[in-house]
């Protein structure tokens, strides 16, 4: 007979997919930002322009989003892996679950960040709500209100990103004490 597979985690790829999410979504957010703004600024010029320089204007808004996108990527590529190794303390990378304590260390941290996510979330709709939701429909623009959208997006993204860091190297500590204490042979 054969021994039943561990359960293990994998920590560290856990926290930085997470991180690495929550930047793409910053990416986004910032792209789809500096789209709503220029929509708003050129307004009603576009509209009353002649047909051949409007295909003019959308050739080169392409271009220019394009060209953001490439740069928005290249920051990425930059700064994915600084992220990931900044979010997970050396040392951990996978924990078997059927260790005392860990699968409750685990749970705990996870239950914070969904927690403070959450908080998050409900703090910008309720910003949303109250300020810039009112703003979007004073001026009758839908450009604002993607704009705040893509605001909320960024600044969720932001908090739940600095939390996983947070929580990221304390949760490592936390996990190689307890894994320490209970004399473990799993970092052998």
């Amino acid at each position: 007979m054969t021994a039943p597979s561990e359960d293990y985690i994998n920590l560290g790829s856990l926290f930085r997919s997470s991180a690495t999410i929550t930047f793409v979504i910053q990416i986004v957010a910032v792209i789809m930002m500096i789209g709503s703004l220029s929509a708003y600024a050129v307004g009603d010029l576009f509209f009353a322009i002649n047909n051949e320089l409007k295909i003019l204007v959308l050739l080169i808004t392409s271009i220019i989003a394009l060209l953001i996108f490439l740069a928005a990527m290249s920051v990425f590529i930059r700064f994915s892996r600084r992220i990931g190794d900044a979010v997970v303390g050396p040392g951990i990378e996978e924990v078997k679950m059927g260790t005392p304590r860990v699968k409750t260390v685990v749970a705990a941290f996870g239950l914070l960040v969904a927690l403070m996510g959450i908080t998050g979330i409900y703090t910008w709709y309720l910003i949303d709500l109250y300020y810039l939701a009112p703003w979007a429909a004073s001026l009758g623009s839908i450009s604002i209100r993607i704009f705040g959208i893509g605001l909320g997006a960024f600044f969720i993204a932001l908090l739940v990103q600095l939390i996983i860091a947070g929580v990221g190297r304390s949760a490592t500590k936390v996990i190689i004490e307890v894994l320490d204490a209970d004399d473990s042979d799993f970092l052998e």
